[in-house]
């Protein structure tokens, strides 16, 4: 919570000399640390730092440590004994006496009568200080004490200390499976409502205009701007499954609950509004409603898609050959439509999740491995690639069905299996499976160039290299590369949705954490005109998130980051070191981000698997001998020289002859200073101002060449006759004894 970040949090005891002072304490609004007339005593003096750090409006909780191996709350199978502290009362400090002894203390929360009980993470010293954020272990603790906010043991017990203490290794299995029993009573209750409120759509089949109210009602009531879903906003018609992905898109948990809260009361739901999505599929957020919008859609598109929804829950109704033989008619017609593909499999599987299997590219790179599918399902269908008709769909469905029931695997229905699918592209250092992306396959099994093929291995690359050697240009082009899948290699020949998937920024050493990760930025409040302060994401963020939201489209995602030396790394990525780290890609590597306290809507960041960084640098850059070596470990370093780019010339010069042969001398004469090497050789975008400079070669020298020359040699002895040798190189009067001389 925001107002915890700035405070301490002291838990005390309340036994003096023997005696439990609880009562006492409560009623007199007060808490004392004993050892009065004993001040010389050495664990007096340890706990009187404590006791002088106690500030007005920090938090004061009264505790009792203790162990006990009986009736434990969780798993405990070989009776092993754990440590708890009873809390017994809450307050807020109101003054130190500053005596050594006596605070004074508000107390708001009584619990004396009450066993309330924390187990694992205790003290048994009479002052234990805590803060809320340096210890995701100290904010659960601090929630539980003044919030009331229910202790998760799992996360105590899958740490290796607490794991070993009370289990053996199949114990600890035994533990997991109890854990998941427990998660999945919970886990797809979405089930009830997603097929209730499909129900609740289907009457207006014939009134679509009353329909389109309802939605629209709808978010005023729940005052959230509506989507774009047609021209101008001007909503003409509409079909379920768009209603559907209004809250099954890249938008956060909070704001799905919102809108389905609103539709449960527009619509009259009966089912309970889910909290957990697990299991269900989301539709890229750009593309997010079922039909293209009026003038380049069909006449009959959006009546087609109300009939293979009507069809749909007619045949998980009754499953006769009727019905049938209509889903398949109708499904057959909706693939044919514009931007109708496997996202009609999504929207199916929302209406009814337990008669549809939903075939998005996580489903469909799961279901293709033997691990997960029975042998017969996976000979048969192999890796899906192309469309089914509505035959084959249905008949990927009976045999998925066939083989789920096999008892073999921790899934039998499939939302189960939907969850699994996802939760196995979460995983670091797995093969992902398929994407979304243009051949349907994944970027490791397209033929790439080579510097975007290291993109992908290495996930973050950052490209060193001398001054214009096109850093820039070639991770620009990288960037393309890899969005599009290797349909283009050319940033210039990306079409705009391809650019949206690609950031650019530059770092500077004034950027920081605040600018690329998240921060407080004054804002105008729009009712009442005020400033006030809110948490706003910075670009990486924003970008991340973005990613997040389309992981499901296989849309691939790179962030650029030019001069990534010149800024403060430790700085500006925080926490984010970790989980940048190629192995702790995706949720597993999820990091509690500075100010998540303040912001319960994304309280942990991930970098999903569909992220790619690139950085560029100058190797002669002062700022290089300072660059984090942590940050170093997680970047795949790639040089980038003079000679490697000499192509950027090709077309772009009058003459690319006189040009490489100037460039090549100068560079050769460079490497021959003492204290110079390649990293100070000149790169070819410089003699790409030829251009702006009526090809003149004297100019170039004096404007652009030249004072950067000058900054290399400045302080050596011999600076003039060092940059006339240059000069010479340059213009081709250099004999090959004067580079040995």
């Amino acid at each position: 919570m925001s107002n915890y970040i700035d405070k301490n949090f002291f838990f005390v005891g309340t036994t003096i000399d023997g005696k439990d002072y609880t009562n006492e304490f409560v009623e007199n609004n007060e808490w004392r640390l004993g050892w009065e007339g004993n001040e010389d005593d050495d664990h007096y003096q340890s706990m009187r730092t404590y006791y002088d750090q106690m500030r007005e409006g920090d938090y004061i909780i009264l505790k009792a440590s203790y162990t006990r191996k009986n009736n434990l709350p969780f798993f405990n199978p070989n009776n092993k004994t754990a440590s708890v502290m009873r809390i017994k009362a809450v307050g807020i400090i109101k003054e130190n006496l500053k005596d050594g002894h006596t605070i004074k203390v508000d107390w708001f929360g009584d619990y004396r009568t009450t066993m309330k009980e924390w187990y694992f993470y205790t003290s048994r010293f009479a002052i234990w200080m805590l803060d809320y954020k340096s210890d995701s272990r100290n904010s659960h603790l601090i929630e539980f004490a003044l919030n009331d906010v229910e202790q998760d043991y799992s996360i105590f017990l899958y740490r290796d200390y607490w794991k070993n203490q009370f289990y053996t290794d199949e114990q600890f299995r035994e533990f997991e499976t109890l854990q998941q029993e427990q998660e999945s009573e919970n886990q797809f209750a979405w089930v009830h409502f997603y097929q209730e409120f499909a129900d609740k759509l289907r009457p207006y089949f014939n009134d679509r205009g009353a329909l389109i109210e309802k939605v629209i009602e709808t978010y005023k009531a729940i005052n959230m701007k509506l989507p774009t879903l047609e021209r101008e906003r001007n909503i003409v018609d509409i079909d379920p499954f768009t209603i559907f992905a209004l809250f099954n898109k890249g938008i956060t948990d909070k704001n799905r609950i919102r809108i389905i809260q609103g539709f449960k009361e527009e619509f009259s739901v009966d089912a309970e509004v889910p909290e957990s999505f697990d299991g269900i599929p989301v539709v890229n957020n750009m593309a997010a409603t079922f039909y293209y919008f009026k003038g380049d859609r069909d006449e009959y598109d959006i009546d087609n898609l109300w009939a293979v929804f009507n069809s749909a829950l007619d045949y998980e109704k009754s499953y006769s050959e009727e019905s049938k033989g209509q889903f398949v008619e109708d499904f057959d017609t909706v693939i044919r439509q514009k931007g109708m593909r496997w996202n009609l499999t999504m929207g199916l599987y929302w209406i009814r999740p337990e008669a549809f299997i939903n075939l998005d590219a996580k489903n469909r790179a799961f279901i293709s491995s033997d691990e997960n599918m029975a042998s017969e399902f996976v000979s048969k269908f192999g890796h899906i690639t192309k469309m089914p008709s509505g035959e084959e769909y249905l008949s990927i469905i009976e045999a998925a069905r066939a083989s789920l029931k096999s008892s073999r695997y921790k899934y039998s229905t499939f939302p189960e299996l939907s969850f699994q699918a996802w939760h196995s592209t979460q995983k670091p250092n797995e093969d992902r499976g398929e994407t979304e992306a243009l051949h349907e396959v994944s970027l490791e099994d397209i033929e790439l160039s080579g510097y975007a093929g290291k993109l992908v291995s290495s996930k973050n690359i950052i490209l060193r290299g001398a001054p214009g050697t096109g850093k820039t240009y070639l991770a620009r082009n990288i960037a393309a590369e890899v969005a599009s899948s290797g349909r283009v290699t050319s940033f210039d020949e990306l079409d705009e949705n391809f650019k949206s998937n690609i950031e650019f920024i530059q770092f500077h050493p004034s950027y920081d954490y605040t600018d690329f990760v998240e921060g407080f930025r004054p804002t105008i409040d729009e009712e009442t005109g005020e400033m006030r302060y809110e948490i706003i994401p910075g670009i990486f963020k924003e970008f991340i998130l973005k990613a997040i939201s389309r992981q499901s489209s296989g849309d691939q995602f790179v962030f650029i980051i030019d001069e990534i030396n010149r800024g403060e790394i430790s700085k500006i990525f925080g926490e984010l070191f970790f989980a940048i780290d190629p192995g702790y890609r995706g949720r597993s590597g999820a990091v509690r981000t500075q100010y998540s306290s303040f912001n319960d809507e994304n309280k942990f960041l991930y970098i999903p698997e569909n992220v790619y960084i690139i950085g560029t640098m100058n190797d002669i850059d002062r700022s290089v001998e300072s660059f984090d070596f942590a940050m170093r470990r997680r970047f795949r370093f790639i040089e980038v020289t003079a000679e490697s780019q000499l192509a950027m010339l090709e077309d772009k010069v009058d003459s690319y002859e006189e040009a490489v042969s100037r460039l090549l001398r100068l560079n050769n004469a460079i490497s021959e200073v003492e204290g110079l090497n390649s990293h100070y050789h000149i790169g070819p975008s410089y003699f790409l101002k030829l251009n702006d400079i009526n090809n003149d070669y004297d100019l170039l020298w004096q404007d652009y060449l030249e004072p950067l020359l000058e900054e290399y040699v400045r302080g050596f002895f011999d600076e003039m006759s060092i940059l006339s040798r240059l000069k010479a190189a340059y213009d081709g009067s250099l004999s090959e004894n004067d580079y040995e001389n």
